[in-house]
């Protein structure tokens, strides 16, 4: 069996406990630091999604353990929240300049409209050829499931 390593990162638990949640149905592992949920996509791979908080002053070191190993990366952030952005921003421009890794950053919606065009909501916008920015609820499956096939379909692209 093959195990595929995701890293859902974020400011806040709740957005990457609730798309955890939506998208493995179960939850393996949660603390205030870290939340495990596994995927099995056949009997033959199965995916760990790891829910990684990121604090102001993160060590970028750190991530030179962990990325090499990782499929991709998922951002997660509050779309309500402008300083949340901002708070990620210096992590994800760290980890796209230095490693060749898929990156979708999601924004989660928490109302129940959006004044985001239909296109926007459902296939993104793609930044480089290795991120895309998208818009998601975290709450529902289906939104959730969306922002992880981007990122597969980003490393299925990735393939010679």
């Amino acid at each position: 069996m093959r195990i595929g390593e995701i890293v859902i990162a974020g400011t806040g638990n709740d957005e990457k406990r609730l798309f955890i949640q939506s998208v493995c149905q179960k939850l393996e592992y949660a603390n205030e630091h870290i939340i495990f949920g596994r995927l099995a996509i056949n009997d033959q791979l199965v995916l760990h999604l790891y829910g990684i908080t990121i604090q102001a002053d993160s060590q970028m070191v750190a991530w030179d353990l962990i990325a090499k190993k990782m499929l991709g990366y998922i951002v997660l952030f509050p779309w309500q929240d402008a300083d949340s952005l901002e708070r990620l921003k210096p992590i994800v421009d760290h980890l796209a300049a230095r490693y060749d890794t898929p990156m979708v950053v999601a924004a989660h919606i928490t109302t129940g409209r959006q004044a985001i065009p239909p296109a926007l909501w459902e296939q993104g916008i793609t930044l480089t050829t290795q991120g895309k920015f998208m818009f998601c609820d975290v709450r529902k499956p289906e939104s959730a499931r969306r922002i992880l096939l981007a990122l597969i379909d980003s490393l299925i692209d990735k393939i010679p």
